[in-house]
């Protein structure tokens, strides 16, 4: 066989692109230095003549800067690189531009399997071990990573043919920087990301979904005022979900207040026995009833005699729960019931509740009756989240941004070797 024959199937180089020479250079001069393996390639002549840019058949300019050289993937225990001329071409677009190689992208020192190995190193754990794992620099593996991820999303519309959306925001940086994000609800995936929250940034989503707004039918959110309004106004025909957790959040924070009211009432009436065993029912009382031990549910019992407005605290908190959990006839009943009795129940963040709730009656009912909730843009943020956490958080949000497309939108790429 061959040598050229063995080093185009050790590379892995398609047939786009010819093998000129090699040379392997064993780095006996450096101590702990690495063979290096050098390989002279070429363009096939009837593939010449695109702009790196775009891809379009471009004219010839001239021959650019000399040769170049890309990083490709490791071949055993020795490096390798590409090298071969970089002619431009004139592009009607983009004009004199370095013309399109088969083994690399535009603009980069890597060959697109060596990218396409270290995105998903830098996907799978973190940018910095991608980096030390081939010896290359932090912000190399950064780049790439942005490199992938807008030559994906270039390919793909990921706002086609959107009918369900979630809309919440992730926190990506410490005093209170955030960005929003949209995932669709049928495919589980994220489709867009901008750093804010604001109405700007969710009249940015529907700006870029443009005319297609109009085939949104549902859109689930919590109870954000910079949400509802944007999309009232830009998707009027959609149907908006009110996210079942928060609103069971708002009631649960309620209970807490009462709780915490309560117990400096004690404390303050110098029933210091009475105010210690109150602090220490936060978690109990915050627990779903179905999560709740035996014991436990004799003490959240005996709070009746105890404590009346505690009490009666938790028992509107958990028939808020199981309103969700109705049809939708018998849930209206029960809201009915539940916000008339919140509304007299003298506990005052039972009150404010239930002026909250009221306000947002008809995003509830619609809930309840499509079950559609932001579960799939919770779980999406607690991936998000592991992703901030390896690496150690983002000082640039389209850093960040690039990872959370990557990874949520399935624009990972594969690994070199997988066809």
């Amino acid at each position: 066989m061959r040598v050229k024959t063995v080093l185009r199937k050790l590379l892995g180089l398609c047939r786009a692109t010819v093998i000129v020479g090699w040379e392997l250079a064993d780095g006996a001069g450096d101590e702990g230095a690495r063979p290096k393996l050098v390989v002279w390639v070429r363009t096939k002549v009837r593939r010449r003549g695109r702009c790196g840019r775009c891809g379009t058949l471009a004219s010839w300019y001239d021959r650019g800067d000399g040769q170049r050289r890309w990083r490709h993937v490791d071949v055993a225990f020795a490096t390798c690189e590409l090298v071969a001329d970089a002619p431009r071409v004139n592009c009607p677009t983009h004009g004199p531009t370095v013309a399109a190689v088969p083994w690399a992208r535009h603009d980069s020192a890597f060959t697109r399997a060596f990218e396409d190995l270290v995105v998903h190193d830098a996907i799978v754990g973190n940018k910095q071990a991608a980096a030390d794992r081939y010896g290359i620099s932090w912000r190399a593996a950064n780049n790439a990573c942005v490199r992938v991820a807008t030559e994906a999303l270039g390919r793909v519309d990921l706002l086609d043919g959107l009918v369900a959306i979630a809309i919440d925001e992730v926190k990506y940086k410490k005093g209170q920087r955030y960005l929003t994000v949209v995932c669709d609800h049928f495919t589980g995936r994220v489709v867009w990301a901008a750093k804010g929250r604001s109405q700007d940034t969710v009249h940015s989503f529907f700006d870029a979904l443009g005319e297609r707004a109009a085939a949104l039918q549902f859109v689930s959110a919590d109870g954000a005022e910079w949400i509802h309004p944007v999309v009232a106004e830009r998707a009027p025909e959609a149907i908006v979900c009110l996210d079942t957790f928060h609103v069971i959040q708002w009631a649960t924070d309620a209970v807490d207040e009462v709780r915490r009211g309560e117990w400096n009432t004690l404390r303050r009436s110098g029933a210091a026995g009475a105010a210690k065993e109150t602090k220490g029912l936060r978690w109990l009382l915050l627990r779903n009833w179905e999560n709740l031990t035996g014991a436990q549910r004799g003490v959240i019992r005996d709070l009746e005699r105890a404590n009346r407005r505690l009490f009666r605290a938790w028992q509107l908190k958990e028939e808020l729960r199981d309103i969700f959990s109705l049809p939708l006839l018998s849930a209206q009943r029960a809201l009915d019931d539940w916000l008339a009795w919140a509304s007299r129940s003298k506990l005052g963040p039972f009150v404010r509740l239930a002026r909250t709730i009221r306000r947002f009656r008809a995003s509830i009912e619609a809930t309840i009756e499509w079950r559609l909730t932001n579960g799939i843009a919770e779980s999406n943020n607690a991936a998000i989240a592991r992703i901030r956490t390896n690496a150690r958080g983002f000082h640039d949000p389209q850093a960040f941004i690039a990872m959370i497309m990557l990874n949520r939108a399935d624009l990972t790429p594969d690994l070199p070797w997988v066809a």
